[in-house]
């Protein structure tokens, strides 16, 4: 997990000011081509040295490449469908996203546990794998190299974000990068509904913290549920994120996104503080349910707000920007949540998150509701 985690917060801004200079099409081909590699190479490196800290390396450097994938794929949506349809692209991206990872860890456990690997071709399941995930970034990079895009010019005064390449941002040295960066926080500032979608990260970090730190053990062991309990409620919860994807894309069109977001933490707040005050399984159920239902449009929302009111030749600084945060703000919150934990009881810290969480919506819809200009149209939602 730290070697997962540290490209992210390493390389998160760097990796948006480098997007926003470079083709995000190429960048997505060459980074799917290169996470073939790595796939295919963690099995042989591995066996040639039956050492993990090589594995370790290669594990750094494909979640190196996922970091330029992602905000590649993040900042391109705009350029492959119309205004209109982002929200239903990024619910649709959201759903498939969701659905491919539940559906790969399902397989990924029958592939490896099947015996016929052994028999029919001689080597274990885990290798076959591994071999299986190359050939699926495989096909990823063919897909993304046959796609038909068009980006925007460069305008003549916007001489900072000419795309001269890697050279010249390490010519100019670190300066450069705090000044492209410092140009996106003054584009978020400036642009209200940025300003919303990443401040409301914190509400996410209060909720994800107690989530991470707080559910799994009260589940595990205060309920006596242990690790099948956790994954039942998972899957439960899960099928909330998928059906609240579907629902956001078919039914956002018609609210302000901004206010559809705070209801959803309004909601997510009201299951932490329900959380403790019950025993029994079916509404626990019900409660991951709910809160699964809600996740989704807040992420979709956040991603459609910066889609609709980013520069192109800012945006993917700004996807970069707010997943760092998100990472680097979520490891804090989680460590307060866990410290706070050995001086009172979680159910104490459930409602005191949850109300919280609740707190912060709220004000947000009074804020956006009595400051003009702040609400987005209908139409435009």
């Amino acid at each position: 997990m730290i070697f997962i985690t540290l490209p992210v917060l390493v390389f998160g801004p760097i990796a948006g000011v480098l997007i926003d200079r470079w083709h995000k099409k190429k960048v997505m081909v060459v980074c799917d081509a290169l996470r073939m590699l790595c796939a295919l190479s963690i099995p042989v490196i591995f066996l040639l040295t039956h050492n993990i800290y090589p594995v370790f390396a290669i594990v750094f450097f494909m979640f190196l490449l996922a970091l330029f994938f992602n905000t590649a794929r993040s900042a391109i949506i705009p350029n492959l469908v119309s205004k209109e349809r982002i929200l239903t692209a990024n619910s649709v991206i959201n759903l498939v996203g969701r659905g491919a990872t539940f559906l790969g860890m399902a397989l990924g456990g029958l592939i490896i546990d099947w015996r016929i690997w052994k028999k029919v071709l001689g080597i274990e399941g885990w290798i076959v794998a591994f071999i299986i995930d190359g050939l699926t970034f495989a096909v990823s990079a063919t897909m993304l190299y046959l796609m038909k895009i068009e980006f925007l010019q460069l305008k003549k005064d916007e001489t900072h974000l000419k795309a001269k390449g890697l050279y010249l941002l390490v010519l100019n040295g670190l300066h450069k990068i705090w000044d492209e960066l410092k140009h996106a926080v003054k584009s978020i500032i400036k642009e209200r509904n940025l300003a919303f979608a990443i401040a409301s990260i914190l509400l996410i970090i209060i909720a994800g913290s107690v989530i991470y730190v707080l559910v799994i053990p009260t589940v595990q062991q205060e309920m006596a549920w242990g690790t099948k309990g956790v994954g039942l409620l998972a899957s439960v919860g899960a099928i909330g994120l998928l059906l609240g994807a579907y629902l956001i894309g078919i039914f956002g069109h018609h609210f302000d996104l901004k206010m559809v977001i705070l209801v959803c933490f309004a909601v997510i707040g009201g299951v932490l503080i329900a959380f403790p005050f019950f025993k029994e399984f079916w509404i626990f159920c019900i409660l991951c349910f709910l809160g699964g239902l809600a996740v989704s449009p807040v992420f979709i929302g956040q991603d459609t707000l910066i889609h609709r009111y980013a520069d192109e030749f800012v945006r993917g600084r700004i996807f970069s920007l707010r997943d760092w945060i998100l990472n680097g703000s979520f490891a804090a919150g989680a460590l307060i949540v866990g410290s706070l934990a050995t001086f009172v009881t979680n159910s104490f810290l459930f409602v005191l998150f949850g109300i919280l969480v609740i707190v912060g919506a709220v004000g947000g819809g009074f804020i956006l509701t009595n400051v003009k200009g702040t609400t987005i149209p209908q139409g435009d939602s």
